[in-house]
């Protein structure tokens, strides 16, 4: 009878320690991508893994924000992919920036892996190579998000 509630113990500690190890590994991503227009934020695009929710929030003419969520469920699989793109690609940084000739910036996306949601401070890339590599792993991203996006908003899709 000793015997066997050792032997429970001891399986009962390794399939704990597994599924520590298991929640200490699960890849997380945020993704944000904020449009301007004259200094003001006229659209954000954020993801987030952990709640599995693509958000579109636009600025409408009547001043007020308009918000667009969908619950897009990545695999740990799809996360994978984005991460093992970027550890091939290795940008020099995760954020792209697109600014106007005064230097007023109009655009800033920026991707994260396992990071807190601020991630604003990110550099911005300067290479026209490294804003390259940028852009494909978001479209990686988007790759994943856009076909439950388009089934959820299928008008947004339609040419006109």
């Amino acid at each position: 009878m000793k015997n066997y509630k050792i032997i429970t113990l001891v399986l009962l500690i390794l399939s704990t320690q597994s599924c520590f190890t298991q929640k200490k590994d699960k890849l997380h991503l945020f993704y944000k991508d904020i449009l301007y227009y004259n200094k003001v934020i006229d659209e954000i695009k954020s993801y987030d893994s952990k709640t599995a929710i693509y958000q579109v929030k636009q600025l409408y003419p009547d001043g007020n924000y308009k918000t667009k969520a969908v619950k897009v469920n990545l695999t740990q699989q799809n996360l994978q992919d984005i991460y093992d793109l970027y550890l091939k690609l290795k940008p020099k940084n995760l954020r792209n920036c697109i600014f106007a000739d005064n230097n007023e910036l109009l655009s800033s996306s920026t991707i994260s892996f396992n990071k807190d949601k601020n991630i604003e401070n990110f550099p911005c890339n300067e290479s026209f190579t490294d804003k390259e590599k940028y852009v494909q792993i978001e479209a990686k991203l988007y790759e994943f998000i856009l076909p439950t996006y388009r089934l959820q908003f299928p008008d947004e899709f339609i040419q006109k």
